[in-house]
């Protein structure tokens, strides 16, 4: 993309303001995990605990560092309501080991809620070099976010929208207005 995606302009500011602002409704406590700081959010910031294992070792970070239920938001889906992020929090408050939205026939590991207990089977899955996340969703017992259930928040294909390339980002941007 040519420069951070995070930084990126959409309406008017960051890209990584629209997932800021869903969390700030649904967290306590909002953490960075891995990368660089970001630009005016003023969050903590926790270091991967493995290198080169991309969003799992960040999901890993986040169970170790919070010691309880996270949930997660990548910085590149601005338009993940936080009424859906709040219902996959209470999902795994009520033992679900992690609560994502399955769309269009795959998972969005990136938006949802983790209980600690996926420590080790996450942690099993790195050490094989297993790094994808939808792969260690389909091994555990997830509370699925789909159908009615996650049409109840919105779109769907708006809601999970990820901004990839310049024309994702072009489309997110006549979303906006």
């Amino acid at each position: 993309m040519g420069q951070p995606k995070a930084e990126m302009e959409l309406g008017a500011r960051p890209l990584a303001a629209w997932a800021a602002a869903s969390l700030a409704h649904v967290c306590q406590q909002l953490v960075q995990v891995g990368g660089e700081p970001i630009a005016g959010l003023g969050w903590q910031v926790w270091a991967d605990r493995r290198a080169d294992t991309g969003p799992a070792a960040g999901l890993e970070t986040a169970l170790h560092g919070a010691g309880s239920a996270v949930i997660v938001c990548a910085v590149d889906t601005p338009f993940v309501p936080s009424g859906l992020l709040r219902a996959a929090h209470r999902a795994v408050r009520h033992g679900a080991l992690a609560a994502v939205p399955h769309w269009r026939g795959r998972w969005h590991p990136l938006c949802g809620a983790y209980s600690p207990d996926v420590l080790p089977f996450l942690a099993a899955r790195l050490e094989a070099r297993q790094i994808d996340l939808r792969g260690l969703l389909e091994s555990i017992a997830v509370w699925p976010l789909r159908g009615a259930a996650l049409r109840a928040f919105g779109e769907p294909d708006r809601m999970l929208m990820n901004v990839n390339s310049p024309d994702d980002l072009e489309r997110a941007r006549k979303l906006v207005g």
